[in-house]
C-alpha cells in the first residue's frame, strides 16, 4: 500500500516549487502584459500534465482498510492516519497549483475583456469569424472538462443504468447510495431552433449532439444524438428536433451543464457548417435555458422535480386479439404529475380534463417516424423513441404513492385527426417493474414499467 502511494515523490518538485525560473524567460517575454509567451504556455502544459499523472495514479490497497491488533496486542494505527494525511497533502498540493495558474488566469480575462472588431467584414465574414471563436472557447471548455474530470473522456456517454436499483426487493431498505427522499432531477421536454439569421433560410438539415452532464459520473448523458447521413430536416413550422434521451435521470442536486454541437448539413462534408457549439450552466429556477449565437436561438425546455425516482417504459404492446388501432399512425405521451382541471359543460355537469397547457414529453409519434407509421417489431411492440421519464412521489398515505405520472394514447385518423384517445395513471414506486393495461378503440394495449431510486453521488 505505501509502496503505490509513494510513487507521488517523483512529481514533487513540480507540485511543491514556489516560484517560477524567472531566468527562463526573457526580457521582452517579463515585460509583456497581454499575450502568454511560449515559453510559460510549455510550463503551464509541464505542470498540468504531471498533475493529470499523478490523478492517475492507481491506489490499490494491499490489505482490508481497516485497524489491526497484532498477536502482541500492540494497536497498528498507522495505516488509515498516514492516509487521511497523504490526502491532505495531496490537497494542499492542488491549492498552491491552483495559486500558481491565477496569474494565467488573470491574463486570459485581460484578453477576453478586450473589445472584438469586425470592421471591413461583411455580414457572412463576421458570422464565419464569431463561429470560429465559438468553437475556440467551446474547445477549451472541452479540455477544461476533461482536466477536471478524471479519467472521463469529453465524448464518452454516460454508463449508468435508468433501472441501478430496479432490482432491489420492495419494503426492504435500499442501498445506501439510492436516494429515496430528495432525489431531485430534471425533466427534459424539447429541445427548438428558432430566430435564424446570419444568411441562414429555412429548412435546416441538422445533425449532432444535444447532451447533459450531470455530477452522477461526468460523462455525457445524451439527449439528441444524429450522424450527418441521419440529419434531421427543421422547418419554420416544425423547428424541434426529435429528442431521444436523456439515458437516465438527470441529477440536479448540483448544476448542470448542457452541452449543443450541431452542424448544418452542405452539399458535401467539406461544405458543412457549424451551427452551434455552446454550453450553458442549468443552476435551477429557470424552465426555458436559452442557446444563442450569431445564428440562431436555441430554447431548451426543461422542468426541476423534487422527490422523484425514475420510470423506464421497457415495452408497450397491443395484445393480439383485437383491431390494430394505429393503422394511421399515433402518439404516446406522458405528463408528471398528471395535470388535469374540472371544467363545467353547458348543462351543468362536471368533468375532469387533461390541462392543455401542461407539458408533455413525448414517448413516440407516428409523424417523426419513416412515411407516417408507428414502428412495430414482433407481437405488437411498438418502438418508442424516448424511454426515460422523471415521475414524482406524493405520498397519498403511509402506505403508498399518489398517482405521479399519466400515460396518454392517441390513434390518428385518416385525416389526421384523432380517432380514439386512452390513458392510464400509475403510482411510482422506488424499485421493482409493474405492469398496466388499457382499452384503445377496442384494443388492449399493456405498458411494462421499471422503477428505480436515483444514485445518489456523495
Amino acid at each position: 500500500m505505501q509502496g503505490t502511494l509513494s510513487t507521488h515523490g517523483e512529481y514533487d518538485e513540480v507540485l511543491t516549487h514556489e516560484h517560477y525560473e524567472e531566468s527562463e524567460v526573457s526580457d521582452e517575454e517579463e515585460h509583456d502584459e497581454t499575450i502568454i509567451s511560449k515559453r510559460q504556455i510549455q510550463k503551464l502544459r509541464s505542470d498540468l500534465q504531471a498533475t493529470l499523472d499523478y490523478l492517475r495514479l492507481d491506489i490499490e490497497p494491499a490489505a482490508p482498510l481497516r485497524e489491526t491488533i497484532t498477536e502482541d496486542g500492540d494497536d497498528e494505527k498507522k495505516v488509515i492516519p498516514g492516509l487521511v494525511e497523504q490526502f491532505k497533502d495531496l490537497r494542499r498540493r492542488m491549492s498552491r497549483l491552483r495559486w500558481k495558474l491565477l496569474p494565467f488566469y488573470e491574463r486570459y480575462e485581460e484578453e477576453q475583456a478586450k473589445p472584438v472588431t469586425y470592421e471591413g467584414l461583411n455580414e457572412e465574414e463576421k458570422a464565419r469569424k464569431i463561429m470560429e471563436e465559438e468553437e475556440t472557447f467551446f474547445h477549451s471548455y472541452r479540455q477544461s472538462t476533461e482536466f477536471s474530470s478524471s479519467r472521463v473522456f469529453f465524448e464518452q456517454k454516460t454508463t449508468l443504468s435508468p433501472m441501478y436499483f430496479t432490482h432491489c426487493t420492495p419494503g426492504l431498505p435500499l442501498p445506501y447510495n439510492a436516494e429515496t427522499d430528495e432525489g431531485i432531477s430534471l425533466q427534459v421536454y424539447t429541445f427548438k431552433i428558432s430566430d435564424i439569421m446570419g444568411g441562414l433560410c429555412w429548412p435546416l438539415q441538422v445533425y449532432g449532439v444535444v447532451a447533459a452532464r450531470d455530477n452522477s459520473d461526468r460523462k455525457r448523458n445524451i439527449i439528441f444524438d444524429r450522424p450527418r447521413h441521419d440529419c434531421q430536416t427543421l422547418t419554420a413550422d416544425d423547428p424541434f428536433l426529435r429528442l431521444t434521451g436523456p439515458s437516465r435521470a438527470i441529477m440536479a442536486l448540483s448544476p448542470v451543464d448542457f452541452e449543443v454541437q450541431l452542424k448544418l448539413k452542405g452539399v458535401t462534408q467539406s461544405t458543412d457548417k457549424s451551427l452551434m457549439n455552446r454550453r450553458e450552466h442549468y443552476v435551477g429556477g429557470l424552465e426555458t435555458l436559452t442557446f444563442e449565437n450569431c445564428l440562431c436561438t436555441a430554447e431548451l425546455r426543461v422542468k426541476r422535480i423534487c422527490g422523484s425516482v425514475q420510470a423506464t417504459f421497457v415495452s408497450v404492446r397491443v395484445v393480439r386479439g383485437g383491431p390494430w388501432p394505429f393503422e394511421y399512425g399515433g402518439r404516446i405521451a406522458c405528463s408528471s404529475p398528471p395535470q388535469e382541471v374540472i371544467c363545467v359543460d353547458p348543462q351543468g355537469i362536471a368533468q375532469v380534463v387533461d390541462d392543455s397547457s401542461c407539458l408533455q414529453l413525448v414517448l413516440l409519434d407516428s409523424r417523426d417516424s419513416v412515411c407516417g407509421k408507428m414502428p412495430v417489431g414482433k407481437y405488437g411492440y411498438l418502438h418508442l423513441s424516448r424511454r426515460v421519464v422523471s415521475v414524482q412521489l406524493r405520498k397519498e398515505n403511509s402506505r403508498q404513492y399518489q398517482e405521479g405520472i399519466k400515460v396518454v394514447f392517441e390513434a390518428y385518423s385518416e385525416s389526421g385527426g384523432i380517432a380514439a384517445q386512452a390513458h392510464v395513471k400509475i403510482r411510482p414506486r422506488i424499485c421493482n417493474i409493474s405492469k398496466h393495461t388499457c382499452d384503445l378503440g377496442g384494443s388492449k394495449v399493456e405498458i411494462t414499467v421499471a422503477w428505480s431510486a436515483i444514485v445518489r453521488t456523495d
